[in-house]
């Protein structure tokens, strides 16, 4: 989601990297261990058009242990209600219709996409 830049959660002031969103939760990465059930507000920094939605939180787990012993979370975040994020991303993209090709011929070919990257499923 290029147009979050940053996502903070309130009250614990805990700074978060975003990891996944949909409309009903998000999952960040922080610093901080939050306690299942708690209320928070995730606040989305950038041209979001979303900037605050309130939740609980639904999951918390470590994610790594970096090199100095600093724990990193993996916090789900349930949202209250659920954000119209179709509607969202639709204030950020406009829609342009693509240009009509008139041979099918004369197209340039596509070239074919670079080898995908591997998923690895961190749970």
């Amino acid at each position: 989601m290029p147009s979050i830049t940053g996502v903070r959660l309130k009250p614990f002031g805990a700074d978060a990297t975003l990891l996944n969103i949909s409309a009903s939760g998000v999952l960040v990465e922080c610093l901080k261990r939050l306690r299942l059930g708690t209320a928070v507000t995730v606040v989305f920094d950038g041209t979001f058009p979303t900037s605050t939605i309130e939740g609980q939180v639904a999951r918390s787990s470590v994610a790594n242990v970096g090199q100095n012993g600093v724990l990193r979370y993996h916090v789900g975040i349930a949202f209250r209600n659920p954000m119209a994020l179709e509607a969202a991303l639709e204030k950020l993209t406009p829609v342009t219709a693509a240009a009509p090709v008139e041979n099918e011929a004369k197209a340039a070919p596509v070239a074919p996409s670079a080898a995908p990257v591997p998923l690895v499923n961190r749970w």
